[in-house]
Order: structure tokens, then C-alpha cells, then sequence
């Protein structure tokens, strides 16, 4: 954007400033065959430190400036608010520029019937980093675009301009940037300004409330599942209860008597319940009868060991030194442990679906979608029509955490809309949530290390065994072909970044026959857990004070290694790490490094009834510039609670080929009442904001298992933990 301004200054339409004056990011990450290991380490390096350039095209807007008549701002998003709070942080950093206060800032998603698309997506952590510098630069052009016209009018220099809360002033001349902004058609692109430095913020940096908090505790309709129109339909669909399950035999003569049914639509592997509502639907789901052709009835046992180090392809992300040999020169000096995490579900407060009507010539779906332009694309394929004739209105989303990056439910759902031909509202029920999901993979590890005598860590090796979160969703196999394992998502984290001369890491890829695919944290979760759970046990193993430890394996003078050591001793010191603890308390330690962020944890236990409680959580956190002090603590608590939950309580079994839980008594969760005391410190000191969703989640469950072990004496090794 900005180079393109730069080159020229001419007069053209207000359509296509905001054409022009808007960014894309898009493309892939990836564009070169990686058949030979070097490549492969290289790229899953890049992943490890997600550093990837973000592509820039001029062609299309990926957001929108609007100025209202009320003098407001309309700032159209095609990032999904999902519960992270980004509506806020943009808002910000556009009110910044903009000159205005934040409550003239409206923020709102895009749909894609006006242009504006991001096919890069909502997910990695990645929204206010990504749009930092676009946002703040077409703020500042639009500021100035604005100014150079009043100036323009009134016959004064643009220098004498003075602006307050969008309203721009002159001598005796006044006017309101929506006086100005349609006081003509042609406008003069000025070059980009210069942007403000840190230091003259009015809101990066301070605590804001979220601008999405009223309308979602006063119970607005923001979800999709809250879209309601005139002739509604409502519809449930027929889904296979057993792994890999296809309808053999189906017979629905009472689905279709039941008071309220409408239709029953048959269309190849499609069938659904349409109904004039929600409780009818699923009243005549439950009468149809339903015979599956299951190929087999797959036991726990069974996915597990398909899950395991040494099974599958094996793809080396990691080699440094000679870890191997070592290792086995000296079998008596090596300390070998296994980790294992289970198989695992989103469960989301809103149930995946959307609402569709499918009219003659356009097609309109309401959905809470992570890529709405990977929605539109597909959704359009799904019902023949033309991309430019559908449109995706994007809803606020009840939770996600990656799920929402799916789009086949939704062309089912676009597929009913077509053959009823009104607007169909369809959700899964919550069984169908937990059976007919797209799931956290499950994820078998092997550490082992070369313990000097001294006590130093001389060599490390890490093999993990995962099915992939994102390659099987590339068409014709050209993931595996391309990067033979999933090390972008389900194996990142994977690689020991701690200063160790020998080491290496590798994946090991298998599938599974089930969907898996991203939950928040992706890899660095399961990773970090075994990764950080080995360094603990290192620690006991040596006679080492585990914190006191990590400050050893990270010497050396690496910007990384800085903030490591900076985090880790602003955790010592508000933890009171090296204070003695209450009695009956346990405490453990854990550090991870995500989205260029570093977030480490103390958590202290307890154990009341053979149960383990988390009684407080100490997390600092390195995200770089911290735009909403208040969001970031935020997401913290929210990161520590779902972390605790993955930590205690979460893993889905398989018996006799179904996913036995059926709803949330059978897939118990972290409640309200188990909340523990959460303290978060920021740590700022850098010009650029990081990841802060996920880099949390990553200390949690190692550093629960650690504080149970200091308690108890027990490694537990195997998520969730289990004192029996």
C-alpha cells in the first residue's frame, strides 16, 4: 500500500482510495518442493519461530474505513471475533491515527458481497500483529486525505489543521470529518505519513474495556445461531455415530409424521430434518432409523498404538550436533521418559452450524467462520453457483479455537437451504459435537538425554508421534508430499530450544480415522507438556532447583535467550518461587515460546479427596508491545482456565468404534467454582505487538504436573493427569 501511494499522488474515486488504501495479506508460506531434510528442518524451524514474511498485494482491501454521519467510524473486519477481543485492539489502533476518540471507533465484520477478503484467515495469533502497521497507515491517510481537502476549501495551509475527536479546526474554519468526506467525489492520495511514535499514544498501552462486552452480556443476537428470519426453517442432520460409519440402510416413514416436520431431505450422503423448528427437528431425527455400515469398531487401544514413536513417517525437524551417538556411547548416563496426550474436542459454547438461504440468483450464509474467503469459495462449489453470488455474513463466534476453519458443515447446510428454498437455520446437537468433530490429535513423545557428570545436559532427543492438524486438508496428498509431516502446526513446539549442544527433534506422522486437525496452542500444547515435564524431571534427576536450571541451559547472549531469562526471573520474584511454600502446597514450573511470545507459569496445588486443585497461578508474559494491557489479561485467564481443563479433565476414549462421550456430564470441564487465584504480569520492552491467544496455554499442564510431583513424588506423565 504504502509503496504503491508513494509512486503516485492523482485524482481518483473515494471507492478506489479505500481500494487502494487497504492491505492484503495472503498467499502461502510455503512455495518450493521440500524433498531434501535440509529444507524441511529449515521450514520447520521457520515454523518453530513462526517467522514466516507476510505477504502484501494492493489488490483487494482486507478491511474498511466508513465515515458515518454521526461523525463516527466504521471499521468493517474480516478478522472473526471469536472472544479474543481483537474488535478492541483494532479499534484502537485506528482511533490512534484517526484522531478520535475510541467510542467514535465502530467496529464490525466485513462480509464478502463488498470486496473486501483476507484469504490468510483468522488464526496463529496473529490478527494485531499482522495489522499493526496497515491499520495505523490507512488511519493516518485517511486523517490526511481528509485534512488536505478541508485545507483545500477553506484556502489554508493543511499545517494549520488542528484535529479533535474527528472534527478539524482552522482559524474560524470548523467542520466534522463527515462534512468534509462528502463534500466531494474526487480525492488526492497524499503520501503515507509518518506514523506516531510509541511514546505520543493515547490508547496503545492502556487498560480499555472491550467495545463487544454490552451487546454480548445484554444478550444481543451477534451469533449465528441467534439469526432468525421471516419462514424460517430449522433442520438437523442425520450424522454417522461410529468412526468412518456410512449409511446402509435408512428408513424415516415416522421422522416424517412428527407434528412440525416439513421435509425430510435425501441428497446422496445427505440427510436432514427440516422442520418448522428446533425441538421438531430433532424430535424427527430421533425417528429415523438409521442402519451404518461401520468398517470396524475401532477400541482405544487401538488408537493409541497407531499414535506411537517409531510408527508412521518420520520426518527430522531438528539437528544440532550428534545427540544420537552420544546417547548411545554412554547408555548408563541416559534418562529416558514417555508423555502422552489424548485425543480431544473444542467444545465451544456454540455449536458448530450456520443459517443459509439459497435464492435464485444469490445465496446468503450467516456464519461464524475463521476464512470466509475459503468459505466462499467452497460453499459456492457445493450449490453451483457463481463465488460473486454468494455472500458470507460473518457472525460473532461462540468459541473456536480453530474449528471454525472448516467449511463442510456449512455447504451441507447451504446444500438443505437449496433444496428447501428458504432460509434454514442448522446446528449440530451437542452429541453430534462431541461424535462428528474435527478433533485435537492425540500425541505420543520420547525424550531422552545424556546426563554429565557433573550434572549438565550434554545431548537431548525428542521424537513425537502426532497425526496432522492441518496437510490432510490440502487436496491430493501434497502436504505429505511436500513437507512429509505436519511440522507447521501439529508438531510445532517440537524442537528444544534451550542451549544444548547436541539435540534433535522428530516427527513422527501417522493417521488417524478420524478428522484431526488445529486447537488453540496447536502443537507448542502437547509439546510443550512433554518437553517441559522431561526438563522438570531432568532437574529432580540432577539434584537441580528446576527454575535455577532453566536460567543454565539458557546462557548465552541471543536476544531469545534474554527474554527467556528476563521472564524466568520476573516469575522467580513475583511467585515467591524462592520463598517457602504453605504446607500441603505444591509448586511447578514450566516456560513455552509461541508466536514469538514467551509465557512461563508457577502453579501451586493441592490434593482434596484425591483430586488434584489448582490453588494459584503466577503467569508472566513476554507478548512485545501490549496494546490492551487489560485484553491481554484477559486472555491469559482465559488461556490458563482451558489449559487447566486440558490439564485435568480433558481426553475423549473410543469403545467399540464410537467416541463414548456424548456431552459435557460424559467430558467434564474447569468450572467457575474450581477457578484458582491468577496473577499476570506483561512484560513489555519491544516496538511490535506478538501472538498472546495461545502462547499461554503452553506452561500450564507441564507445570501442573511438576507441582503434583513436588507434592506427592509421582510423575505423571499422561494427559489428563490422574493421581489414580
Amino acid at each position: 500500500m504504502a509503496t504503491e501511494d508513494k509512486k503516485t499522488k492523482k485524482k481518483f474515486s473515494r471507492r478506489k482510495f479505500l481500494q487502494r488504501g487497504a492491505i492484503i495479506f495472503g498467499g502461502t508460506v510455503v512455495a518450493v518442493i521440500a524433498s531434501k531434510g535440509p529444507i524441511r528442518r529449515f521450514l520447520a524451524q521457520k515454523a518453530e519461530n513462526m517467522d514466516f514474511p507476510l505477504l502484501v498485494s494492493t489488490q483487494e482491501p482486507s478491511f474498511w474505513f466508513e465515515v458515518l454521519p454521526d461523525n463516527t467510524i466504521l471499521y468493517k473486519s474480516t478478522k472473526l471475533e471469536m472472544g479474543q477481543g481483537i474488535f478492541t485492539g483494532l479499534a484502537m489502533l485506528a482511533a490512534e491515527e484517526l484522531e478520535v476518540s475510541l467510542e467514535q471507533i465502530k467496529v464490525v465484520h466485513a462480509n464478502t458481497a463488498n470486496g473486501v477478503e483476507d484469504s490468510l484467515g483468522t488464526g496463529g495469533s496473529n490478527t494485531t500483529l499482522s495489522l499493526f502497521k496497515p491499520i495505523r497507515e490507512v488511519a493516518a491517510t485517511l486523517r490526511e486525505m481528509l485534512k488536505a481537502q478541508a485545507a483545500k476549501q477553506w484556502g489554508v495551509p493543511v499545517a494549520s489543521i488542528k484535529v479533535e475527536n474527528g472534527i478539524m479546526t482552522s482559524g474560524t474554519h470548523k467542520a466534522t470529518y463527515y462534512e468534509i468526506s462528502t463534500s466531494t467525489q474526487e480525492w488526492e492520495t497524499p503520501e503515507t505519513p509518518a506514523l506516531k511514535p510509541s511514546s505520543a499514544f493515547k490508547y496503545v498501552g492502556k487498560d480499555v474495556k472491550r467495545i463487544d462486552l454490552k451487546p454480548k452480556v445484554t444478550g444481543k443476537p451477534i451469533f449465528g445461531i441467534d439469526q432468525t428470519f421471516p419462514d424460517m426453517l430449522y433442520a438437523v442432520m442425520l450424522q454417522s455415530p461410529y468412526i468412518g460409519g456410512t449409511l446402509k440402510k435408512l428408513n424415516t416413514q415416522e421422522a416424517a409424521k412428527v407434528n412440525g416436520v416439513v421435509k425430510i431431505v435425501e441428497d446422496k450422503e445427505l440427510v436432514a430434518v427440516v422442520a418448522k423448528n428446533r425441538y421438531a427437528a430433532e424430535m424427527g431425527l430421533q425417528k429415523i432409523e438409521a442402519e451404518w455400515d461401520v468398517p470396524k469398531k475401532w477400541q482405544q487401544a487401538e488408537f493409541e498404538a497407531l499414535t506411537t514413536v517409531g510408527i508412521g513417517t518420520d520426518v527430522r525437524i531438528q539437528s544440532e550436533g550428534s545427540p544420537e551417538s552420544l546417547l548411545e556411547e554412554a547408555p548408563n548416563q541416559v534418562f529416558k521418559q514417555e508423555y502422552r496426550t489424548p485425543l480431544a474436542t473444542h467444545a465451544h459454547m456454540e455449536p458448530h452450524g450456520a443459517v443459509a438461504h439459497v435464492e435464485k440468483d444469490k445465496a446468503t450464509m450467516y456464519v461464524g467462520t475463521q476464512a470466509s474467503t475459503l468459505f466462499r469459495s467452497a460453499i459456492a462449489k457445493a450449490i453451483d453457483v457463481e463465488t460473486e453470488q454468494l455472500n458470507i455474513e460473518t457472525t460473532y463466534a461462540g468459541g473456536s479455537f480453530g474449528r471454525r476453519i472448516d467449511s463442510k458443515h456449512s455447504e451441507k447446510v447451504a446444500r438443505i437451504a437449496k433444496i428447501v428454498g428458504k432460509p434454514v437455520h442448522v446446528f449440530n446437537t451437542r452429541t453430534q459435537e462431541f461424535q462428528n468433530a474435527i478433533y485435537r490429535p492425540q500425541t505420543h513423545h520420547v525424550l531422552a538425554a545424556k546426563i554429565g557428570e557433573n550434572g549438565t545436559i550434554e545431548a537431548i532427543t525428542h521424537s513425537q508421534a502426532t497425526p496432522d492438524q492441518v496437510l490432510g486438508a490440502i487436496p491430493a496428498n501434497i502436504g505429505y508430499t511436500l513437507l512429509g509431516a505436519d511440522f507447521v502446526s501439529a508438531g510445532h513446539g517440537a524442537s528444544i530450544l534451550y542451549n544444548i549442544e547436541h539435540k534433535s527433534a522428530t516427527l513422527w506422522q501417522n493417521k488417524l480415522p478420524v478428522h484431526t486437525g488445529i486447537w488453540r496452542s496447536v502443537g507448542m500444547f502437547p509439546n510443550t507438556f512433554a518437553i517441559e515435564s522431561f526438563i522438570n524431571e531432568l532437574a529432580h534427576k540432577t539434584g537441580k532447583d528446576p527454575l535455577k536450571m532453566r536460567l543454565e541451559l539458557l546462557a548465552g547472549n541471543e536476544q531469545i535467550n534474554q527474554r527467556y531469562k528476563k521472564v524466568l526471573e520476573m516469575l522467580a520474584e513475583k511467585s515467591g518461587w524462592n520463598q517457602p511454600k504453605a504446607a500441603g502446597i505444591g509448586r511447578g514450573i514450566a516456560i513455552g515460546n509461541d508466536r514469538k511470545s514467551i509465557a512461563a507459569a508457577v502453579i501451586e496445588v493441592m490434593i482434596v479427596n484425591n483430586q488434584i486443585q489448582v490453588k494459584k497461578v503466577t503467569q508472566v508474559l513476554d507478548a512485545g508491545l501490549a496494546i490492551n494491557p487489560e485484553g491481554i489479561r484477559m486472555q491469559v485467564e482465559g488461556a490458563t482456565m482451558m489449559g487447566i481443563t486440558a490439564a485435568l479433565y480433558e481426553g475423549l476414549t473410543i469403545k467399540d468404534g464410537q467416541i463414548t462421550a456424548t456431552n459435557f456430564h460424559e467430558y467434564p470441564m474447569t468450572k467457575l467454582s474450581d477457578t484458582p487465584e491468577i496473577e499476570v504480569i506483561i512484560l513489555e520492552g519491544h516496538s511490535e505487538p506478538y501472538g498472546v491467544g495461545e502462547p499461554p496455554l503452553a506452561p500450564v499442564a507441564p507445570a501442573i504436573a511438576a507441582a503434583v510431583f513436588d507434592l506427592t513424588g509421582k510423575n505423571l506423565r499422561t494427559l489428563p493427569l490422574k493421581l489414580s
